[in-house]
């Protein structure tokens, strides 16, 4: 039997050491989640440079100084797997706001004075979880870590790795109007632990213009545009596309099968009211289930067959050469690789396109799993301000228009992004456009893993039918009982 494990090429793994958790399944994450494949959390970042149309729109803002008297005098302490970049808008924000803090925490001396922040850079992404814990454990807590839906609620619910927001933030005031109704979606037992200030669709379809068009296809994102990228549509080019003879597949990229799902507008797992709760019976996920099974190289072979030719990894490459018509992957997948096979291909502008995920056919609204971005509060911190004010930095930046005007051209200058695709985006990332989705599958806790494969039994459900040409009623029926088990007992444990 395929493992999902395989897939990641590591990123996901059983860690019995301090925390059972330490991967993610889907970005975003982040990038993921929203989600990473380990191409994503091991990819290196260009360092953005000092923009004087950012400082210019900083500086510039309609925003008092010392914004919500808060008063910062020590480095915030950052986790990740990536470092802050000192030059982006929100750490500008917060330079104008806050100034930069002068005291650095004990064991951080050698940060730079001009430094907001003192990066803590994990070692590998798979153990993100065990080295937070390990600090925390060490009273060396970070004060600020990203959120990932993969691992919640069960970081705050068993793992005691983060500490809730409230008392810290007051979401009741209009900062957080746009995202106040997102925010209560994510109240876990009443407690809000996620202060969200930006959503993105999770992952994007991505497609070369002339391939589309040597394949005798209309436009996906004019078919966006004018009400009619619905999964027929989508799946007849698939299905016109493939030619496994020639091995040119419809499909490439780690987690179709979960961003597909999620146009159902029903998650496999919900958390309603401050609880999880099971969507597994649902009748629109079981008609998401009977196409994503098409794919399998058992069944239609619509996807890439990575398992067998290329070690479980997608192939950037056969997107390249036009064999695959889709590739699934979040917008950082153009600042990695795409502008600079745009480059090295001497494509023009208009050759790199995205499209969402397509419509459901006959549903009444657009539904797409969203990417949430929002910055956990380690339990443990002592720079309390600092995280506050941070967070404050990021929203201001997220939401005033000259700021973001700075941003965009900041994106242009260091990824060649275009305006064409920006414009994309910016509809994209519109709340009229999407009803978001968020599946809290991957967050009940990887310690119920299969001790065999090491897979996750809420994975197998989305995983089996796509890599393995398994029915999801089998995979329900071997697994349910198990996974609402584990739902029951982590609702129990709200105090």
């Amino acid at each position: 039997m395929k493992k999902v494990t395989k897939t990641i090429a590591g990123a996901l793994a059983l860690v019995t050491a301090i925390t059972a958790f330490a991967g993610c399944a889907s970005d975003t994450q982040g990038t993921q989640s929203g989600a990473q494949s380990s191409d994503a959390t091991s990819a290196t970042q260009q360092t953005l440079a000092q923009d004087s149309g950012v400082q210019n729109a900083v500086s510039n803002a309609s925003v008092n100084q010392n914004y919500k008297d808060i008063q910062v005098d020590t480095k915030i302490k950052w986790m990740a797997w990536w470092e802050i970049q000192e030059a982006s808008p929100a750490v500008e924000m917060f330079k104008t706001l806050y100034g930069t803090p002068a005291n650095k925490p004990e064991g951080y001396e050698d940060t730079p004075d001009e430094n907001v922040f003192c990066n803590i850079k994990v070692t590998t992404y798979a153990e993100r979880y065990v080295q937070l814990a390990q600090r925390i454990q060490s009273d060396d807590s970070p004060d600020c870590f990203p959120f990932e839906i993969c691992n919640f609620p069960y970081s705050v619910a068993y793992q005691n790795l983060f500490q809730s927001v409230d008392g810290v933030l007051d979401f009741t005031t209009d900062d957080w109007a746009d995202y106040k109704d997102v925010i209560d979606m994510f109240n876990w037992g009443g407690k809000n632990y996620c202060p969200i200030m930006d959503l993105n669709p999770a992952d994007l379809l991505w497609y070369r213009k002339s391939v589309v068009e040597e394949a005798g296809f209309d436009d996906p994102w004019e078919l966006f545009e004018k009400g009619e990228w619905t999964w027929t549509t989508f799946m007849d080019m698939c299905e016109k596309f493939t030619d496994v003879e020639n091995e040119k597949y419809a499909m490439d990229g780690y987690f179709f099968q979960n961003n597909f799902l999620a146009t159902t507008g029903v998650p496999l797992v919900s958390l309603t009211d401050g609880k999880l709760v099971s969507n597994l019976n649902n009748g629109s996920i079981e008609k998401a289930m009977d196409i994503l099974i098409k794919f399998d190289d058992t069944k239609e072979s619509l996807r890439y067959p990575r398992e067998i030719v290329n070690n479980w990894n997608p192939s950037m490459n056969e997107w390249v050469n036009g064999n695959i018509l889709f590739y699934d992957d979040g917008t950082w997948r153009y600042e990695e690789h795409w502008y600079k096979f745009k480059k090295k291909q001497s494509w023009d502008d208009e050759e790199i396109c995205f499209v969402p995920y397509p419509q459901m056919d006959g549903s009444d609204k657009y539904y797409q799993a969203m990417k949430q971005d929002s910055i956990m509060l380690c339990a443990g911190a002592k720079n309390i301000e600092g995280y506050k004010a941070w967070i404050y930095a990021n929203l201001i930046s997220t939401k005033d228009p000259d700021i973001k005007a700075a941003g965009r051209q900041q994106s242009i200058d260091n990824y060649d992004w275009t305006e064409t695709l920006l414009d994309r985006l910016d509809i994209l990332k519109d709340p009229d456009t999407f009803t978001a989705v968020f599946d809290f599958k991957d967050g009940i806790g990887i310690d119920i893993a299969d001790t065999n494969s090491g897979d996750m039994p809420v994975q197998q459900l989305t995983f089996y039918p796509y890599m393995n040409g398994e029915t999801y009623t089998s995979i329900r029926a071997a697994n349910q009982g198990q996974i609402e088990n584990r739902l029951e007992e982590l609702n129990g444990r709200i105090e």
